[in-house]
């Protein structure tokens, strides 16, 4: 199976009708009226959505509108653009420029997608090393060797993977990685150090962490956990901005074509990658840390 082929397989996963994970009023306590319904995973998690979501209520109240609220639906990129396609949201934030052109060409997004914020991946993994990785070979050296030495299974401890196996833009991103390298441990009937852990972000990172296995995150949820975990491991990888890195984790903001409020959709994309949205991205930090750098100058997506 080739990767666009792999794209177009998890976007046919069904959803349903669901509550939001949060609602935020800038602050405003006597609103009670959801106008802008966003779909989001580790960027809800690390509470960037948060903080977008309360400087928006507040800058548009600043500028004459009445106060109202915004929801935010813990999803990841596959779902988002569900709930895009189902009108449970209005906004989705996702990780995957292939799914997300997928997502415009079938008549599910509006064209274009916007450059919201830089993301990045990590490879981590336990300070032990079983797998002998070293810091200067490229990702993709990395996950020949991780496969090597885990089938081998002569390492003591033993060389293990945890991937979240959910049609996440992380789940995805692995799984590039596997087929570039021409695996697909996912296939085999049954895997011993390949393992499989279907949940979000930051649970992901932390269950991997604890049981001493290596895994693709990203540096939002990495800086999200406690400074205790963040010791038990190892960053052996991490992305860049260059936008030839294969670990690079562009967030881009997809308005639904069936957007219940399309006018409210179309002023937070346009306030999100303005002067103003990303003064909020780059001042959202965690102990002291910077979790996610501000879109390119074109804030169009290319794809």
């Amino acid at each position: 199976m080739n990767f666009s082929t792999f794209v177009q397989a998890v976007l046919t996963a069904s959803t349903y009708a669901i509550d939001p994970a949060a609602i935020y009023n800038g602050g405003y306590n006597s609103t009670n009226n959801i106008v802008l319904r966003i779909g989001n995973g580790g960027a809800g998690q690390s509470g960037l959505i948060e903080a977008l979501a309360n400087a928006f209520i507040k800058a548009s109240v600043k500028n004459g509108t009445d106060p109202f609220e915004i929801a935010w639906y813990k999803s990841d990129t596959t779902q988002s653009i569900n709930y895009l396609q189902d009108g449970t949201v209005d906004i989705g934030i996702t990780y995957t420029p292939a799914a997300e052109q997928l997502a415009i060409k079938t008549g599910i997004a509006k064209s274009p997608a916007w450059y919201a914020w830089r993301d990045h991946f990590l490879l981590v993994g336990p300070a032990s090393n079983p797998a002998n990785l070293s810091k200067n070979q490229d990702i993709q050296t990395q996950f020949s060797t991780l496969y090597t030495t885990a089938e081998a299974g002569n390492t003591d401890p033993p060389v293990r993977f945890l991937t979240r196996y959910d049609k996440s833009a992380t789940n995805i991103k692995e799984s590039q990685l596997w087929i570039e390298i021409g695996q697909v441990p996912w296939a085999t009937a049954y895997s011993t150090w390949y393992h499989q852990y279907i949940t979000y972000p930051i649970q992901a990172l932390t269950a991997a962490i604890l049981l001493d296995e290596y895994t693709i995150t990203d540096r939002g949820t990495y800086l999200s956990i406690s400074t205790q975990l963040q010791n038990q491991t190892t960053i052996y990888k991490a992305g860049t901005d260059d936008a030839a890195d294969p670990l690079l984790n562009p967030a881009h903001i997809l308005i639904g074509e069936g957007a219940k409020n399309e006018r409210m959709a179309d002023r937070f994309a346009q306030w999100a990658i303005s002067d103003e949205g990303q003064k909020v991205i780059t001042g959202f930090k965690k102990n002291g840390e910077q979790l996610y750098t501000a879109a390119p100058e074109n804030k169009t997506a290319q794809f």
